[in-house]
């Protein structure tokens, strides 16, 4: 990249209070042999920690600093980081993450050329930091399905996290959305997806995702259920009308599914959902009659199991 020239890809750092694995993640962008990219490092942190790190990096004029005062809280941040580039393909990396090889952006960008595409996904290495005999590859599945039925994504998010994707700057528009923590990667995807545009993934564990931070975030979030409950609503609530009728009833079985899970009680809950789903209704029916309660669970269980061979 020329003094005067724009970079080919900007590599986006949303960071928050955390240098451990942001170190890891510079040192893995620093072994590139891609190296037609700027970095955008956007830092919520309440700590001068990351601006440390980010002026001893080494990375010179190639690594852009901002400090979010006050800060903008997650995915804001992310939005805030995309805003901020100028290359022709972003690629958004958290800062608990990093690229898995030193040819990892190389690949990507040749697959994403070669294809003509207008984003790519690939492979993400989970690497379980207490056990590493469980590290595993995830792998993304049926994804010539969901391109061509974004709303699939509504029963699990078979991608990955957003450090898995590449895309070009005409998307750059797409942000995700403010209001969504535990579902805001898969509603931008199935918006991205929805776009219609040419996208590719490529088959290989490029990015690298330490699992006891991806621990501890869904722990965090597992234990206010009716977080989960409302985002679903949400996203139920845009894709419902989208999808065929077959598949908005296993969506219902899907939420049900989810009552069961945390032992949901407020049937307050039922006021997100518009069409006030019939399969909710009878889980609250129900929910006092222990043999019916049982019973009803069962028959979930099995609509649900139905569901996974379905789609």
């Amino acid at each position: 990249m020329g003094k005067n020239q724009t970079p080919e890809v900007s590599i986006c750092i949303p960071a928050y209070n955390q240098t451990t694995y942001l170190k890891i993640l510079l040192d893995s962008i620093a072994r590139q042999t891609f190296a037609d990219f700027e970095i955008i490092l956007s830092d919520d942190s309440t700590t001068p920690d990351v601006k440390d790190l980010a002026e001893a990096s080494g990375f010179g004029g190639k690594m852009k600093y901002y400090k979010n005062n006050p800060s903008l809280g997650s995915p804001a941040n992310w939005n805030a980081a995309i805003e901020k580039t100028s290359g022709q393909y972003i690629k958004i990396m958290h800062h608990d993450d990093a690229l898995n090889s030193p040819t990892a952006l190389e690949e990507m960008m040749a697959c994403i050329k070669n294809n003509n595409s207008d984003y790519l996904f690939c492979f993400s290495a989970i690497e379980n930091v207490s056990d590493p005999g469980k590290n595993r590859i995830h792998r993304i599945s049926r994804f010539g399905k969901l391109k061509n039925k974004p709303y699939l994504l509504f029963f699990g998010n078979s991608i990955g996290g957003p450090s898995s994707l590449l895309v070009k700057n005409t998307l750059k528009d797409l942000k995700y959305d403010t209001k969504l923590i535990w579902l805001v990667d898969v509603e931008y995807y199935i918006r991205l997806l929805e776009t219609n545009r040419a996208g590719n993934i490529i088959a290989k564990p490029l990015v690298l995702t330490h699992d006891a931070v991806e621990h501890r975030l869904t722990s965090s979030i597992l234990a206010n259920p009716e977080l989960q409950i409302k985002e679903h609503a949400s996203l139920y609530r845009n894709l419902s009308s989208k999808a065929p009728a077959i598949t908005r009833f296993f969506m219902q079985v899907y939420l049900t599914r989810l009552f069961f899970k945390f032992g949901v009680k407020n049937k307050e809950l039922l006021n997100l959902f518009a069409d006030k789903p019939r399969l909710l209704n009878a889980y609250f029916s129900t929910i006092k009659i222990k043999p019916a309660y049982l019973a009803y669970r069962v028959v979930i269980t099995v609509l649900d199991i139905t569901r996974k061979a379905l789609f």
